[in-house]
């Protein structure tokens, strides 16, 4: 498990560091971040597909587009690292329409169109829209203050979920209510609570397993 640990924490430090060659501007933050992506499929980052896909989203997408603000870098990684490059793009900025009549533009919608278009059919794409927007206006009326743009991509990512509206609703915020007396309150333990909603496990055992791993 040590050794498993080592060589993905290695390998996490190298695709940081590749990715920030090719956006050597951008933040720390974004770079590792970006650098999950590679890690999660096992890949080390191609320093050529990163700066062939920074061209084709400066190719394809205007200068005053979401998709060049500040989800640029995650988006250039999940482009590169899905082996399609132009088809990738394309499906995301189909995506992005859809959502973009159902939210106003945001900085962090081009990276839900980007969660959708990898892990759907072209033929949903239209649903998960709608639920995704569901979804959102539901959190929001949970937590009114805690919900804003940048929730759209865990909206996008619980959208592509079996499970019911209602149970990840639910789920979510037994999570957060649970978790909230031991940690600060806030968008990181609402966050936390998205996430946790994901898996088809018991709130209680979710969160008890949180705890285990935060006192380690």
């Amino acid at each position: 498990m040590k050794e498993l640990s080592q060589k993905y924490g290695s390998m996490l430090i190298q695709n940081r560091d590749t990715i920030r060659d090719v956006f050597p501007w951008e933040s720390g933050q974004i770079c590792l971040a970006s650098a999950v992506i590679h890690t999660m499929k096992g890949k080390l980052a191609d320093e050529k597909l990163l700066r062939e896909s920074k061209k084709l989203i400066a190719k394809k997408v205007s200068a005053f587009s979401s998709f060049r603000g500040m989800v640029k870098v995650p988006t250039a990684v999940m482009v590169a690292v899905s082996g399609d490059l132009d088809g990738t793009l394309d499906k995301g900025l189909k995506v992005y329409e859809k959502l973009k009549k159902e939210f106003w533009q945001s900085s962090y919608l081009p990276l839900a169109a980007m969660m959708i278009a990898q892990m759907a059919e072209q033929e949903r794409y239209d649903e998960l829209a709608v639920r995704t927007r569901r979804l959102y206006d539901r959190m929001r009326n949970e937590h009114p203050f805690l919900t804003s743009s940048e929730d759209s991509p865990f909206c996008a990512m619980l959208a592509l979920s079996e499970r019911t509206d209602d149970r990840l609703i639910d789920d979510m915020e037994q999570c957060y209510q649970t978790l909230k007396p031991k940690f600060a309150y806030g968008n990181a333990l609402q966050s936390l609570s998205h996430v946790l909603a994901l898996f088809d496990e018991p709130a209680a055992l979710k969160c008890e397993k949180i705890m285990q791993l935060y006192q380690c």
